[in-house]
C-alpha cells in the first residue's frame, strides 16, 4: 500500500506539475505540487534567497526605426505586445536587432491587465506565473529582479467536493491523509500509475478524459483532473487532446514504455534535477519549488517595463494591423490603422502574436491555410474580483499566519469539479497569495466563471448574462463554499468579460497546426506566436519569445539587406 500511495503522489506531482504549470494564464495559483520543482534555477535544498539588487544587461546600440513619409522600415516587426510579443521584442532588442512592436490597444500587455484602487490590487487576466529560469532571466535583464514577489509555497490547493474543501497532497508524507479518494479509488489509481492496467490504444487521439480514465480511473478524473482542466483551459476534457494540451504528461508513458506514468515521472524528475544542477545561475533569483510568482505592481509591470526599455519609438500602441503582403524582394508590408491615420511598415521579418482568429484575418490572402485557425475554439470566461471583510470567511479557511495580524485566509484557492453543479470554475484566494494587495481587515478573491461546458449546462449561457448577473452568480458560489452564513455583500472590484478567452487544444489541433505550418513554409521570415501556438501558460509564452528571437536573428543574417 505504501508503494501505491507513493505512486499516486508521484503521479499527482507529475501530472499536476504539467497541468498546473499551464494554469498560470488563468488559474496559476491553484495546485502546484512541491514534490517536483519545475524550476531550472531552484536553490539547493529548495531554499529561497531574496535578491535586492538589479543587474541589467546592457543592450547593444540598436539602429533606429527609419521612416519615409507614412512608411517605416525595420528588420523585425512584432505584432502584439502580450507576453509573447513583449518577450520577443525585448529579446530582439537585446540582440541589437532593429525591431518595432505594435499593439492594437492603447496600452501594452495584451490580455495582461493589472489594476489598483483604494488599497486593493488585482489581476483581470493572467494572475500569476510558475517561475522558470527563462522568466527569472527576463526579469533580471529588465531590471525587475527586486520587483519579483513569490507566494508562500506551503499554501494548500483545495478541491471542493460534496460540500467540503479537500487539500491536495503536496508532499509524500501527506499521502496517508489524502481523503478525497477512498481506498479502492487509490488502489485503482496506483495500479494504473505503475503500468499494470491498459496501455495506450494505437492510432487513437485520446482526449484528456480518455487518457486519465484509462490510466488512473474515473474517480481521479472526476475529483482531481476535471477541475484542473476547467481551471487551465476552461475547457471540455472530453474534447481536449491529451497529446496537444498536456504533451508533457502524455509523453511520460513514452519515457518508460510498459512501466506506467510513475516510472516516466521518476525519469523526468531525475532529468529536471540534473538540468537544475547544470543550469543553475547564481545571478538569478532563487525560489522554493511550488511558489507562484508575480511582480510587485502586478504582471503588467513586465510589458510596461519592456515599453520603457524599448521606448515609444519602438513600441506603438493604438496600431491595429489591417493587412500584410509580401513584396517582390521578400520583405513584407504591414498596413496599420493608427491614431495618426494609415501607416505602413516594411519589414524583413514579421512575427504575429495576435489570437488565432485575428491572425487569420491578417493572413487570409497571404497564407490561405490560416483559415484552419478559425476552428480553434475560444470559450467565453468572466474574471470576477470580490473583496469581503476578513471575518466573513468560514473558520476552516483561516488561520494565524506569521507576520500578519489576526486570522487570515490560508490557501492558494479552490477548484470545483463540474459534477458538483456549481457554475464558478474556481476561486483564487488572491489576498492569501499576496497579503500586501489588500487593505487591513479585508480578504480578496478572484473567481473565473464560464468556459466551454457552460453553454451545455446552463441557460442562458454566461456570454448572455449582464455583469451584475455574473457577480450575483459568483457571490452565491463563493458564499456557499467559503463564507459564513449571513456574510455581507462583497465589494465588487473587477468584472472582466473575456468573450474569447483561452484557445482550446481540442482533438484535431495537431492537424490544424500542420496545415498552417505548411502554408507558412512558403513565407520565409513570417512567424506565428501567442498562446494558441506556445501553450497557454505565462511561462510558455515567455519561452516562445526567448526561443524565437535567435531564429529571427539567424534568418536576418541570411536575408538581403
Amino acid at each position: 500500500m505504501y508503494v501505491i500511495r507513493g505512486s499516486i503522489l508521484l503521479l499527482m506531482a507529475s501530472t499536476t506539475t504539467a497541468f498546473v504549470s499551464q494554469c498560470s494564464v488563468r488559474f496559476g495559483a491553484l495546485g502546484r505540487s512541491r514534490i517536483l520543482a519545475n524550476s531550472r534555477n531552484v536553490a539547493p535544498k529548495f531554499a529561497w534567497r531574496a535578491q535586492s539588487t538589479s543587474n541589467v544587461i546592457q543592450s547593444p546600440i540598436n539602429p533606429s526605426v527609419s521612416s519615409k513619409g507614412d512608411t517605416e522600415t525595420v528588420d523585425a516587426l512584432v505584432i502584439g505586445s502580450g507576453i509573447s510579443g513583449s518577450t520577443l521584442g525585448f529579446s530582439l532588442f537585446q540582440r541589437g536587432v532593429n525591431v518595432l512592436v505594435t499593439e492594437a490597444r492603447d496600452v501594452v500587455g495584451g490580455n495582461v491587465i493589472s489594476r489598483k484602487q483604494d488599497g486593493f490590487q488585482w489581476e483581470e487576466g493572467p494572475n500569476t506565473f510558475q517561475p522558470t529560469q527563462q522568466i527569472m532571466r527576463l526579469a533580471v535583464d529588465l531590471g525587475l529582479k527586486d520587483q519579483l514577489v513569490f507566494a508562500d509555497h506551503t499554501l494548500p490547493r483545495m478541491v471542493y467536493w460534496d460540500s467540503k474543501l479537500f487539500p491536495l497532497p503536496s508532499a509524500l508524507e501527506d499521502a496517508p491523509f489524502f481523503a478525497l479518494l477512498n481506498p479502492l479509488e487509490k488502489l485503482r489509481a496506483g495500479l494504473g500509475a505503475i503500468g499494470l492496467l491498459s496501455g495506450r490504444p494505437a492510432g487513437v487521439e485520446e482526449s484528456v478524459k480518455d487518457f486519465i480514465e484509462r490510466t488512473l480511473g474515473e474517480a481521479v478524473f472526476k475529483k482531481i483532473i476535471d477541475p484542473f482542466v476547467s481551471g487551465v483551459y476552461a475547457g471540455d476534457p472530453s474534447k481536449l487532446s491529451m497529446a496537444s494540451a498536456f504533451r508533457k504528461i502524455y509523453s511520460l508513458e513514452d519515457l518508460a514504455p510498459a512501466r506506467g506514468l510513475v516510472w516516466g515521472g521518476l525519469l523526468r524528475q531525475m532529468e529536471r534535477a540534473r538540468e537544475a544542477r547544470e543550469n543553475f545561475d547564481p545571478e538569478l533569483p532563487t525560489y522554493v519549488g511550488g511558489a507562484l510568482g508575480s511582480f510587485r505592481e502586478g504582471l503588467q509591470q513586465l510589458p510596461n517595463t519592456v515599453l520603457a526599455r524599448l521606448g515609444a519609438d519602438r513600441v506603438r500602441t493604438g496600431w491595429k494591423v489591417e493587412s500584410l503582403s509580401r513584396n517582390a524582394d521578400g520583405t513584407y508590408t504591414a498596413r496599420f490603422a493608427t491614431p495618426e491615420g494609415e501607416r505602413s511598415v516594411v519589414a524583413r521579418t514579421v512575427s504575429i502574436t495576435a489570437p488565432a482568429l485575428a491572425t487569420h484575418e491578417v493572413l487570409k490572402d497571404l497564407v490561405p491555410e490560416t483559415r484552419r485557425l478559425t476552428e480553434i475554439e475560444y470559450p467565453c470566461v468572466y474574471s470576477v474580483t470580490l473583496a469581503y471583510p476578513a471575518d466573513a470567511f468560514a473558520d476552516g479557511t483561516r488561520r494565524e499566519r506569521e507576520g500578519l495580524s489576526g486570522r487570515r485566509l490560508f490557501g492558494f484557492g479552490n477548484l470545483i469539479p463540474r459534477s458538483m453543479g456549481i457554475r464558478t470554475l474556481g476561486t483564487i484566494w488572491s489576498s492569501s497569495l499576496f497579503p500586501y494587495r489588500v487593505p487591513e481587515g479585508y480578504e480578496m478573491v478572484l473567481s473565473y466563471i464560464g468556459g466551454a461546458q457552460d453553454p451545455l449546462r446552463y441557460t442562458p449561457p454566461i456570454a448572455e448574462l449582464s455583469d451584475a448577473e455574473v457577480v450575483d452568480a459568483v457571490h452565491g458560489d463563493v458564499s456557499r463554499i467559503l463564507l459564513k452564513p449571513g456574510a455581507p455583500a462583497p465589494r465588487v472590484l473587477g468584472v472582466r468579460k473575456w468573450a474569447r478567452a483561452i484557445p482550446q487544444y481540442n482533438k484535431g489541433y495537431a492537424a490544424i497546426r500542420a496545415e498552417v505550418d505548411a502554408g507558412l513554409a512558403r513565407c520565409p521570415g513570417l512567424f506565428l506566436g501567442g498562446n494558441y501556438v506556445s501553450g497557454v501558460a505565462f511561462g510558455d509564452c515567455v519561452q516562445w519569445g526567448v526561443d524565437t528571437a535567435p531564429k529571427v536573428q539567424q534568418l536576418l543574417a541570411t536575408l538581403p539587406k
